[in-house]
C-alpha cells in the first residue's frame, strides 16, 4: 500500500471510531504509523485530508448500498426503496459518515450544504441502477436524487413509529415516495 492510501485508510478508520469530531492529524499519523510532516506532504490541511477520507468512505457505502439494493430489488420502486432503507442504515451506524448525514456538523464535502452539488451527485450515484429497471427515467433522475436526498436526509434524522424498523420503512416508502417518483 502506498503511502498516500495508507494515510486516507487511517483517517477513514479514525472517522469511523471517533467521528468528524475526532479527526486530527496527530491521530492520524499515530494509526498510519506515518510522521505529521508525512501527512502534511500529502494533504496540505486537515479539511483536505477530510475530504478525501469522507469521499473514500462514500465510494464505499454507494457500493455497499447498491449492492444490497440490487440483491432485493425485482422493480424500480423496490429498488429505490432499497437504496433508502441500505443507505438509511449506513449513515446512521457510521460516525464516519456524520458530516455527510448531518452537515451541521461541518462537512468539508457539502460546504454547509446538504442540496449542494456533492450531495447530489451521491445521491444520484445510488440511483443509477435504478435506469435499469426504468430506462425512461433518464430525463428525471436529477430530480428523482433530489427529492431521495431529501427524504434520506429527513429519514436519517428523524425517526418515527411509521418508519422505526426496516419493514415499516419500506411499506411506508413504497406508500409516500414512490408514487411522488413515478416508478414502477
Amino acid at each position: 500500500m502506498d503511502v498516500h492510501t495508507k494515510i486516507v485508510e487511517a483517517a477513514v478508520q479514525r472517522m469511523a471510531t471517533a467521528g468528524y469530531e475526532g479527526m486530527s492529524i496527530s491521530a492520524v499519523a499515530r494509526l498510519s504509523g506515518l510522521s505529521r510532516p508525512t501527512i502534511y506532504a500529502h494533504f496540505g490541511t486537515l479539511e483536505q485530508l477530510v475530504a478525501e477520507a469522507l469521499e473514500t468512505a462514500a465510494v464505499r457505502v454507494i457500493s455497499r448500498v447498491i449492492e444490497r439494493a440490487r440483491e432485493e430489488a425485482s422493480t424500480a420502486a423496490d429498488y429505490v426503496v432499497e437504496v433508502m432503507v441500505a443507505a438509511r442504515a449506513e449513515f446512521r451506524s457510521s460516525p464516519a459518515l456524520a458530516p455527510i448525514a448531518f452537515p451541521q456538523r461541518g462537512t468539508i464535502l457539502f460546504d454547509g450544504d446538504p442540496l449542494g452539488p456533492g450531495a447530489l451527485e451521491l445521491s444520484r450515484s445510488f440511483l443509477l441502477p435504478l435506469l435499469e429497471f426504468q430506462p425512461e427515467l433518464e430525463p428525471e433522475l436529477e430530480e428523482i436524487a433530489e427529492t431521495c436526498l431529501r427524504w434520506l436526509v429527513s429519514l436519517v434524522q428523524f425517526e418515527s413509529a411509521r418508519s422505526r424498523s426496516d419493514s415499516k420503512l419500506r411499506a411506508y416508502l413504497h406508500r409516500h415516495l414512490v408514487p411522488g417518483l413515478g416508478v414502477t
